[in-house]
């Protein structure tokens, strides 16, 4: 009897362990770049951290309405991983522009 219980057990452990991992709350960044320039990583302008990709398009829209520079560019990013150091770069599960 108790080892009829035991499998069903783990098998619901690991179903409810592993359901954490499926609920993970979405984060969107913006990066923009001034004049469209990549190399220039001391001009990015990054945005706060948003709940929804339609925010970070918003904001990313809307400082490029203000700025009124057709070279400027920007992108945002999902689940994105703060680099370790000053130069590193943010690793993102998904971008998009645009």
């Amino acid at each position: 009897m108790k080892r009829s219980l035991i499998v069903p057990l783990f098998i619901l452990t690991l179903l409810l362990s592993g359901a954490g991992c499926l609920s993970q709350k979405e984060t969107w960044l913006g990066f923009y770049y001034p004049d469209g320039c990549l190399a220039c990583t001391d001009q990015y302008i990054y945005s706060p951290q948003f709940d929804d990709r339609a925010s970070c398009l918003s904001w990313a829209t809307n400082l490029k309405q203000q700025r009124n520079n057709s070279s400027d560019d920007f992108e945002c990013g999902k689940n994105c991983k703060v680099p370790d150091s000053s130069n590193g770069l943010y690793v993102c599960e998904e971008t998009f522009d645009y």
